[in-house]
């Protein structure tokens, strides 16, 4: 084969080479179109996952400041009734169980033998931010919040996401006496996906108070009983107690009813508030 018909296979190559990739870029970099916010809520509605019974079990690092610690976590929840933690060591021994409902807040930490029963101030105080049962909800299962209602909406594209701000959601009335903090209200951002309409982030920045935001990412989206499920999640808090929580489910369960077991020993010591 002489060097010019070389040439020519090789520079043909190289021209297909390049206009495939050129192709695929093209192919990637389709333009979205920007619907209206309330378009894109009601499909990421309709896209939500709509279990009644969820448990997991994942892998957990949580960073507050600098120190980091590693654990095992089982997540049980009730749609909109309870959620259950039970942390564990890595060789499998518990080191703490909570129990949430709309309106309590069980807690007891089996190394200092140590309790709390009360409400979601427990909760508020430990991480400098209020925070309530309908929130961890959304955040543990990357969904909104059902009890909101929506105003002043704004929709743009950001780095090829649909993202969605509120300047002033409002608590329904229906839901107001669940919790004591009606007074708090969020600026908050969503970020989902244009194809299957799932949230990837969300922001959330108590208003009045820009240094307290709370942070959420997910990803490794896996079908699960026919829902799309994400098995990666990450939360930050950034106030005055920066804290930052990493999850990665290794085994989820929808539709299976669970139990959620607690009790305190008559030896523990109360929590004082």
């Amino acid at each position: 084969m002489n060097k010019r018909l070389l040439y020519s296979i090789s520079l043909l190559f190289l021209i297909l080479a390049f206009s495939s990739c050129k192709s695929q870029r093209a192919k990637n970099k389709k333009p979205i179109k920007l619907f209206g916010p309330d378009y894109v809520l009601e499909k990421m509605h309709i896209n939500q996952s709509t279990f009644e019974w969820f448990s997991g079990k994942a892998k957990v690092g949580f960073m507050e400041g600098k120190k980091k610690t590693a654990f095992t976590a089982q997540i049980r929840i009730k749609s909109d009734s309870a959620i259950w933690i039970s942390v564990s060591s890595g060789i499998g021994i518990e080191g703490a169980r909570l129990l949430l409902t709309q309106d309590s807040v069980k807690y007891v930490n089996r190394l200092n033998k140590t309790y709390f029963v009360g409400d979601y101030e427990f909760l508020s105080n430990l991480i400098d931010t209020e925070i309530n049962y309908c929130m961890i909800q959304a955040l543990l299962t990357a969904k909104d919040f059902s009890w909101y209602d929506y105003q002043d909406l704004k929709a743009k594209l950001d780095n090829r996401l649909y993202q969605i701000e509120s300047t002033n959601r409002r608590k329904l009335k229906k839901q107001s006496k669940l919790t004591n903090f009606e007074a708090v209200l969020y600026y908050q951002s969503l970020w989902i996906n244009p194809e299957t309409f799932k949230i990837e982030r969300i922001k959330m920045t108590e208003l009045g108070k820009e240094n307290k935001k709370i942070l959420a990412s997910y990803d490794q989206y896996k079908s699960n009983d026919e829902q799309l499920i994400p098995y990666s999640i990450e939360i930050k808090l950034d106030s005055d107690k920066d804290m930052n929580l990493e999850m990665i489910y290794y085994k989820i369960n929808l539709g299976e009813k669970v139990r959620f077991p607690f009790s305190i020993s008559q030896k523990y010591t109360p929590i004082q508030l």
